[in-house]
């Protein structure tokens, strides 16, 4: 336990002197927790969640207005895809002790596209006090595509600039510790997580004609808490934050949300230095549940874009399994007694 507690604190100071951050962002996080963290994995019991998510962030921006580009298509600029980002994942405990869940990511921009599936499996261990502490680790792969093909390079004769689709592929891990609490104070369902993704720091190579490019997935750490404040029996506050560091800067996600008669969510989401967001969600039953939310760019790329919207579906369910009926009898005769 110590040596985890230590590698991810280590985790935790050496992010802070890397390079800017690669791994895709979600307003919605707290909702998609096992993209972050592999120690998630698990964490309702016995249930199986599966989530999607789906974000296009940075709306219009890849029409091309008000840039300049010389790379044209039918007399259209083209620069691109703004980031636009899926990512499906599914996980359930296994027994008391054991989670195990499946993480795909999928993010594109410009004219790079990302897969990242992580599969992670968790081990959970229970207080007296009924909270939960989860440690898991995350193993899949990332792999890069390029089109190559539509850069517009300065240096036509740079032979390090491909100029056709080119793909890059190379292992992956994750690490993360995940703390649940029934109560804390005058708050419910207390939670604490610190992970950290891309541990190995993998190099993601493209083979052009000038030799080998590589692009390092640098290690990323992040922390999250949340919980659930009753105010009567039909109105609850849902405080949530989620900090994600890397050497660029340490960005904040600040975020309110109350819940009315266990159906209707509604609230507001600061994230420093970027957006202002508003959150609305609907629970149709217990095991079903949707959410939307809306940033407000708030940095200098909001010249140039008209926000971003996410969706969310999730749903979780407790499998049902019977019994094998017990097969009939079946009457056999031998050659002993015909």
């Amino acid at each position: 336990m110590k040596k985890i507690l230590l590698l991810l604190l280590y985790a935790f100071l050496f992010s802070t002197i890397v390079d800017a951050q690669q791994d895709a962002q979600y307003t919605q996080f707290m909702f998609n927790k096992l993209s972050y963290n592999s120690a998630y994995a698990g964490s309702e019991g016995n249930k199986i969640c599966v989530t999607g998510l789906f974000r296009s962030q940075w709306l219009g921006f890849s029409s091309g207005s008000n840039l300049n580009s010389t790379n044209t298509t039918n007399g259209q600029s083209d620069i691109g895809s703004a980031p636009n980002t899926f990512v499906g994942n599914i996980h359930a405990g296994i027994g008391s002790h054991f989670g195990v869940g499946l993480n795909i990511g999928n993010d594109k921009i410009g004219f790079e596209n990302t897969i990242n599936p992580i599969l992670s499996v968790s081990y959970r261990y229970t207080f007296k006090n009924s909270s939960v502490l989860s440690i898991g680790l995350g193993g899949g792969f990332v792999q890069k595509q390029l089109a190559g093909g539509k850069l517009n390079a300065l240096d036509k004769n740079d032979r390090l600039i491909p100029t056709g689709d080119v793909t890059g592929i190379n292992a992956d891990f994750n690490l993360g510790l995940y703390y649940m609490m029934p109560s804390l104070w005058r708050f419910d369902n207390f939670y604490a997580g610190l992970s950290a993704t891309h541990l190995n720091q993998p190099n993601v190579g493209y083979q052009v004609s000038g030799g080998t490019v590589q692009e390092q997935m640098r290690l990323h750490t992040y922390f999250m808490t949340g919980a659930t404040y009753s105010i009567n029996t039909s109105l609850q506050l849902e405080p949530n934050i989620l900090l994600k560091m890397d050497q660029a800067k340490i960005t904040t996600d600040i975020n309110v949300m109350a819940m009315y008669n266990n159906k209707y969510r509604g609230g507001l989401t600061y994230r420093t230095v970027d957006a202002i967001a508003i959150l609305a969600g609907y629970k149709f039953t217990p095991e079903l549940q949707m959410g939307i939310s809306y940033d407000f760019t708030t940095s200098k790329i909001r010249d140039f874009s008209n926000g971003t919207i996410e969706f969310m579906l999730k749903y979780c369910f407790m499998p049902k399994l019977s019994p094998k009926p017990d097969k009939q009898p079946i009457p056999r005769l031998t050659p002993r007694f015909l």
